[in-house]
Formats: C-alpha cells, sequence, structure tokens
C-alpha cells in the first residue's frame, strides 16, 4: 500500500478525530497517525490484513459456493426426512453436515460467511462454524456437486432418495 500526500493527511485528520472523539474501534487511531506520519504505509496494511485484501473472489467462485450451499441444504432437508433402517444406516455415513471451507486456505470460506451472515441467504447455516479447518472440503464438495447435479438436471433432488444419497456421500 502506498498513499498519496493527500490520502496520507485525510488518514491523520481521521485518526486525530477519533481521538478526539474517544471513538472505540478495532482500529488503534494513534497507532495509524503514527505509522502515516511515518511513511510506514506497509505497516498498516501488515496491521489490518483483513482491511487490505489483495483479491477478490470471481464470480466463479461466489457461483461455485453457492451452488455447494445450495446443494447442502437439499442434502441436508433430504437426510432429515429419512426413516427407520434408512436413517439409522444414514448416521453412520461420513460427513452428512456442512462442515464448512478452510479458512485458512480456501476463498471460498469468505464467500459463504458474507452470502450467511452478511446478506442473509443460506439462514439454515447461520451460528454455524464455517471453517472446516480441513484442505479436503471442497475437493469433496465438488465431488459430491458433480453426482448431485445429475439428479437436478434430470428432476430428481426434491427431495434426494435414500440411494441417490448413499450415491453422492459415498
Amino acid at each position: 500500500m502506498k498513499m498519496t500526500d493527500s490520502e496520507r493527511l485525510i488518514v491523520v485528520m481521521l485518526a486525530e478525530v477519533m481521538q478526539e472523539m474517544k471513538l472505540n474501534s478495532e482500529i488503534d487511531p494513534a497507532l495509524i497517525q503514527r505509522l502515516a506520519y511515518g511513511g510506514d504505509d506497509w505497516a498498516i496494511k501488515r496491521k489490518y490484513t483483513g482491511l487490505f485484501n489483495d483479491q477478490t473472489p470471481t464470480k466463479e467462485q461466489v457461483s461455485e459456493t453457492t451452488d455447494i450451499l445450495w446443494m447442502w441444504g437439499i442434502l441436508e432437508h433430504s437426510l432429515a426426512k429419512l426413516t427407520g433402517d434408512e436413517a439409522n444406516e444414514a448416521k453412520g455415513w461420513r460427513m452428512t453436515q456442512f462442515q464448512g471451507f478452510d479458512g485458512n486456505n480456501d476463498d471460498h470460506y469468505g464467500i459463504a460467511h458474507t452470502l450467511i451472515n452478511e446478506l442473509g441467504e443460506f439462514e439454515d447455516f447461520k451460528n454455524r462454524a464455517l471453517n472446516s479447518h480441513s484442505q479436503a472440503s471442497l475437493p469433496r464438495y465438488r465431488a459430491m456437486y458433480q453426482k448431485f447435479d445429475q439428479y437436478v438436471k434430470s428432476g430428481d433432488a426434491a427431495p434426494l432418495s435414500f440411494d441417490e444419497l448413499k450415491n453422492i456421500f459415498n
């Protein structure tokens, strides 16, 4: 990050206003002011990395995240409709609830967080931990979606049958 002289002046003035008004914030105005005066623009970016994300999600990533969340909504709804022996067998399947995306290595995590917690979409996933802590999540979801999409295209996805679910989860 490199501030222009005008931006530096604005940053310093806003930091002074925040200090004078004694505003509580995650941003430390005294630190910002010192760094701006010292020309240490890079340090501001380093300190507040979440504010200066160099990468914005692509349309494809947003679309894929939306598709995966939509799939999981239908999967979980379909699983909830199972009864008896089918429901008992499904309980033994690996990962039958959406576990999120890898928060450290996957842009889908931030997209999912925004869709669910900021835009109010996919409310069934609200208040869930969205960080799977596993780089294996996205490849698994992609493989599941390929199978799921076949059922959607054939008109058989609302809700999915036990055999269809078994195929997707295995």
